[in-house]
């Protein structure tokens, strides 16, 4: 309880203070013509009205005392994973909490700062932020101070400086004295290529120790993986600036890895790997279409291939064969002479894709252009067949050098009649085939296909290759297969211009058509057997595509190193997937024995992980900007004392708390200190004293 004078003037202070000096200047008028006699009670009389105009008043307030609030705040980014750091910190956040709460009046707010919200990620650790908005809802006048504990690498120490905590804030470093750590670091790397050029990413192997010396050999064993693959060992000098060159081999991200083995005594692993990421980006899809006939489904193909500004496409008609010879002079058909050989011996390779539209054998290609393109295939090409009646008969390609990569041989029955096409049982499982717009749900076979019909059928077997749709009776409509290093596909039918037109509510071809030239051109999405990861709302989503059913167990190693055992749920459309929550920042890997998929959470390569080591520069930067002490823990831990606010914070051994002293008015009591009754008694009072003095 605490009592005060409050005034509270009936005029404004300047009237009142105009009226006491006028009754001072007639006081002292009365006493140069009258003498002294009754000055001093006049002057009492002036002083009791004045008084009266102030109106003062006592004021007494009820406080109940407020605690001090102090901040413990814990690192548990990835850096403090290492060695004994963890187990240090959360020892001496438990004893520091413990100790500060023994303090009378004393409150304490512990904040665990990880890289999952929002602070210790891709922009290092961030406690300084984390400090100033644990303080967003703290009355200054309660802080009692602040204690960090980590390793020391603090990437937000500036604001300490910029005055964004009036301190104390001390900290404390989790790890130890001159640590060693070898790093790789990525100097230069593209963020895209055009795929089939070659990219190239400079790097180096950092070997360090705080202060004096170094450790490590002379020469470091690196190893490159491309997506996931191993791709090449190296052994490069440390501390020198190496190149690493590829070429891109696929549209989309592809991920290159290089780690360095690691060094002897060193303090982590972790961060002895770099991951770049290229996008890779097709210049222009070079195209190949080989027209045998003239028919209704030439020009949808032309128009699909040419709508897209992508494609470079070289269209190849033949308009007449060459036993409808009937002797017109060459000059007079052609202006120029098709380039087939340039086409079909020199330049074959520079094609992406290669479409042959019911195309019949009429000796315009020679068997060895078609061997080229049999060698084509097997060295990574593309191949696309959309066959008629032509195929089963005595030119079909399937009697050419092109048969030994076929997905399919002619069976020589052809079936002129209505039929909607079907996805297969595997075509469901395939990602060409699967969910394609307007296709019946997997097991209801009693329903039909919401688009249109087709009316022509070319009958092939597919002893090896597996089909994807159905046509009549159940034979083969879509064959895909691998061959060597290239693809192939065959459409049994040339109907597909129907849905293209519209035709009884058309169909999906061009996204039937843009996913198998995807599966072609070996998009990984496109893959039927594939591993697939990716970041999203603080989880690792993992989808696991196959045409076999069944629940997989995958192996998820985190950025740290530390790997899960994790099965996934089978799904429709052949996918399996599971969700892992995600606590970490850098580069997933999830393994099935087959397939390698990574998944970036943040920065491929965090600030987090630039620098291992432990340090108190950062330290001291906030230290001498917050009024705080720095201390190691392996030093042992510093006592604890409340320190009033105008006194040192920190010494020999001990780290001080403000004692802020604050408080809460809970009431308050207002008694005037000169009432009317006693001001009236005055006034008469010392008025009847002056009258009396003078009569005398």
């Amino acid at each position: 309880m605490t009592a005060e004078i409050l005034w509270t003037p009936a005029l404004p202070p300047a009237a009142i203070a105009v009226l006491a000096s006028l009754g001072f200047v007639l006081l002292m008028v009365q006493m140069l013509r009258a003498g002294r006699r009754g000055v001093i009670a006049r002057a009492c009389l002036l002083g009791a009205l004045v008084l009266a105009l102030l109106e003062p008043r006592i004021s007494v307030e009820e406080r109940a005392p407020e605690n001090d609030i102090a901040v413990v705040l814990v690192d548990e980014t990835t850096s403090q994973r290492i060695g004994e750091r963890r187990q240090r910190s959360e020892d001496a956040a438990s004893k520091i909490a413990n100790e500060l709460e023994a303090m009378p009046g004393m409150e304490v707010r512990t904040v665990n700062v990880g890289d999952g919200d929002g602070r210790g990620a891709h922009d290092g650790t961030r406690l300084m932020s984390a400090l100033v908005d644990a303080m967003g809802d703290l009355p200054r006048s309660r802080f009692a101070g602040a204690v960090m504990i980590t390793d020391g690498q603090i990437h937000d120490a500036d604001l300490a400086a910029n005055g964004a905590v009036a301190g104390p804030v001390h900290v404390l470093i989790s790890g130890e004295r001159d640590e060693k750590d070898r790093r790789l670091v990525i100097a230069d790397a593209p963020g895209y290529g055009i795929v089939g050029n070659e990219v190239s990413v400079r790097f180096r192997v950092e070997d360090r120790v705080t202060g004096d010396g170094s450790f490590g050999s002379d020469l470091v064993d690196v190893t490159v993986h491309v997506d996931g693959v191993p791709r090449e060992t190296l052994k490069l000098s440390a501390n020198v600036d190496h190149e690493f060159k590829m070429t891109l081999e696929h549209a989309g991200p592809t991920f290159i890895e290089i780690e360095a083995k690691a060094a002897e005594g060193e303090l982590s692993a972790v961060n002895n790997r770099a991951v770049v990421s290229v996008n890779g980006v097709r210049d222009r899809l070079r195209v190949l279409l080989v027209s045998g006939q003239p028919h209704a489904g030439e020009r949808t193909w032309r128009n699909l291939l040419k709508s897209d500004p992508s494609v470079d496409l070289v269209h190849f008609t033949i308009l007449r064969p060459p036993e409808k010879n009937d002797f017109t002079p060459l000059n007079e058909i052609s202006l120029i002479a098709f380039p087939v050989r340039e086409l079909f011996e020199e330049k074959i390779d520079e094609f992406d894709l290669i479409v042959f539209d019911r195309y019949v054998v009429r000796d315009v290609l020679p068997p060895t252009y078609f061997r080229n393109i049999a060698k084509y295939v097997r060295g990574g090409g593309a191949v696309l067949l959309s066959v008629g009646p032509e195929f089963g008969g005595l030119r079909s390609l399937a009697r050419t050098p092109l048969a030994d990569i076929l997905p399919g041989e002619p069976t020589g029955r052809i079936f002129e009649q209505r039929f909607k096409p079907r996805i297969s049982e595997l075509g469901h499982r395939h990602p060409v085939t699967s969910a394609l717009p307007g296709a019946v749900v997997p097991g209801r076979d009693d329903l039909e296909p919401s688009w249109g019909p087709w009316f022509r059928h070319i009958g092939v077997t597919n002893s090896v290759a597996p089909n994807l749709m159905d046509g009549v009776e159940g034979n083969p409509l879509l064959l895909m297969e691998r061959v060597d290093e290239g693809r192939v596909a065959l459409i049994a039918s040339d109907h597909l211009w129907l849905w293209a037109r519209g035709f009884e509510t058309g169909g999906p071809q061009a996204e039937l058509m843009r996913r198998i030239a995807h599966w072609l051109m070996k998009e990984p999405e496109l893959d039927e057997e594939g591993l697939f990861a990716v970041v999203e709302d603080g989880e690792l989503r993992i989808e696991r595509r196959s045409l076999e059913a069944g629940a997989t167990d995958v192996t998820v190693e985190s950025p740290s190193g530390e790997k899960m055992a994790v099965t996934l749920e089978p799904q429709a459309s052949g996918k399996s997937t599971a969700r892992v929550p995600v606590e970490e920042v850098g580069l997933y890997r999830v393994n099935d024995g087959e397939h390698v998929a990574l998944a970036p959470a943040g920065a491929l390569n965090p600030l987090e992980l630039a620098d291992l080591r432990a340090t108190d520069a950062p330290a001291e930067k906030i230290a001498d900007a917050a009024n705080g002490g720095v201390r190691w823990l392996i030093d042992g831990l510093p006592s604890l004392r409340g320190v009033q606010a105008d006194r040192q914070t920190h010494g020999s051994g001990w780290l001080g708390f403000v004692r802020n002293e604050a408080f809460t008015v809970t009431g308050a009591t207002t008694v005037p200190l000169a009432p009317w009754w006693l001001v009236i008694l005055l006034g008469i009072g010392f008025a009847s004293l002056a009258w009396w003095r003078e009569g005398r």
